[in-house]
């Protein structure tokens, strides 16, 4: 997959708000950023080009398919994709807990959100895919007996 084919993809039933956001991650190189107001409408898209998908910021509360229903869907068809999750609300929440531990959830982002923190965490979870992806790229060659371990 080409580096200017990752897609990101913002996901909240407030169109202001993915407008915004759209707009503020448009600076950052090598995405291309897809914006939706129904989850169910962004969960086909995902199904349809999952391959090029590298994140996902979803608002909590959405019409249809909450913030973390949707992002599990997202995980369990492609574990490398990296996940956020933003409210303006207070989550305290056992599922909340359970997703964060299972890396469900990757990120997490309290609305109002500050263009500077949307963007870091946005570049944080770039980063960190990339290292999964090499990191399960090496792995796969060791477990087929590509690589050898050096002897010590």
């Amino acid at each position: 997959m080409s580096v200017n084919n990752r897609i990101v993809s913002i996901v909240d039933d407030d169109p202001g708000t993915t407008i915004f956001f759209h707009e503020a991650l448009r600076g950052i190189p090598g995405i291309t950023i897809f914006t939706f107001t129904d989850p169910i409408l962004a969960l086909e898209h995902f199904q349809d080009k999952g391959y090029a998908y590298v994140a996902v910021i979803s608002d909590f509360k959405m019409p249809g398919l909450n913030g973390m229903e949707f992002l599990k869907k997202i995980k369990d068809s492609n574990r490398f994709v990296r996940t956020i999750l933003m409210t303006a609300y207070t989550i305290d929440d056992n599922l909340f807990q359970e997703y964060t531990k299972k890396k469900i959830i990757n990120g997490y982002l309290q609305k109002p959100i500050g263009l500077h923190d949307l963007i870091k965490e946005v570049d944080t979870q770039l980063d960190a895919y990339g290292v999964q992806k090499k990191i399960s790229f090496l792995m796969s060659g060791i477990i087929q007996g590509n690589y050898s371990t050096p002897s010590l």
